[in-house]
């Protein structure tokens, strides 16, 4: 009897001491994912920055802190003692505010400076991207767009969602939309797989919570929010009528008025960071149509009558064709 009690105190005993180690586990390890929070996720955008020869833990926090890419350098230095880092390298290094602190870690310790820089205009579709890439040396064409359409990329929650809805979205379809045009800083030794991640990854970090709590509002996904975008994209290069567009397709949705043919499962291209947010934020009008400006100078104008959309329409078709016919009329006399 007295065995049996015995052998209760110590298996009592045992799970105390596993809740507290689980306990103590499940703290170390909010306490890691809390110091390693992005400075600004928002903030995509890779610079310079140095470690000198002598530089301490100490020196690298202050630094990173100075240059905007860290939150507080105390924190940080923190972080890189109980995650036991090594000594950090000197070196020029190409980071920015929206990576991880435990990123910005793996990449000082391990060394990873970078030489190469590129820019991804809006605009773009996957396979320009790789035409653009493989012209410039930066990756091979055929390698990027293998890596574009990869299954292993649906392990990213954000390239998921919506998919449900789509299943016959496949291949570099998969990521249409999600390559974030930007500028970017590689690491040497990227390949295209990296290369993919990585613009995907500036998406998601630009993508925050707060639009995503907006794409609710809206009750739309991700992938209905690119395909806006993408249309905007293609329909105006002027600022002031991003939002403006962006009404009219809510509008033109809202009240059943669009065709088939003008819902898109697959973002048309990769949108701007200000045609995603005109998207998801479209200015407060009623108009339920727009037509290129008879002025020809790429603005648009707007409307929620159908005659005068037409009327509106009418005069852009004139308009191009006197131009036409002027430019015809200049090259002759030449």
């Amino acid at each position: 009897m007295t065995d049996k009690k015995s052998t209760v105190k110590r298996f009592k005993k045992t799970l105390r001491v596993i809740g507290v180690l689980f306990f103590l586990s499940a703290f170390v390890l909010w306490g890691v994912f809390m110091l390693s929070k992005p400075c600004d996720r928002t903030n995509a955008t890779y610079s310079n920055f140095v470690v000198e020869e002598d530089a301490t833990k100490a020196d690298v926090a202050q630094s990173l802190y100075e240059n905007g890419f860290v939150s507080k350098a105390s924190r940080f230095e923190l972080l890189s003692k109980i995650s036991f880092a090594g000594k950090f390298r000197p070196g020029t290094y190409y980071l920015s505010p929206s990576q991880n602190s435990l990123e910005i870690i793996r990449v000082l310790t391990n060394g990873l400076t970078t030489s190469q820089g590129f820019t991804i205009p809006a605009g773009l579709t996957v396979e320009q991207i790789a035409t653009e890439l493989d012209r410039d040396g930066i990756a091979d064409k055929e390698k990027f767009l293998e890596a574009a359409a990869s299954p292993d990329l649906l392990q990213i929650d954000i390239i998921k969602e919506g998919l449900e809805d789509h299943p016959e979205i496949k291949g570099t379809d998969l990521v249409e939309g999600f390559l974030l045009p930007t500028e970017y800083i590689m690491s040497t030794d990227v390949d295209e797989s990296m290369l993919i991640i990585m613009m995907i990854d500036a998406f998601s970090n630009f993508y925050n919570d707060d639009y995503r709590a907006r794409a609710e509002e809206l009750s739309i996904d991700v992938r209905d929010v690119l395909a806006i975008a993408s249309v905007i994209e293609k329909e105006t290069s002027v600022d002031s009528e991003r939002a403006k567009i962006s009404a009219v397709l809510h509008n033109r949705y809202n009240l059943e008025m669009t065709d088939e043919k003008e819902i898109y499962a697959v973002p048309l291209c990769m949108p701007s960071k200000e045609s995603i947010t005109a998207a998801l934020y479209p200015e407060d009008i009623e108009d339920t149509y727009y037509v290129l400006s008879s002025k020809l100078d790429g603005t648009h104008r707007f409307t929620s009558d159908e005659a005068e959309y037409q009327a509106w329409l009418e005069e852009y078709d004139a308009a191009v064709k006197a131009n036409e016919s002027s430019e015809d009329t200049e090259e002759s006399n030449d």
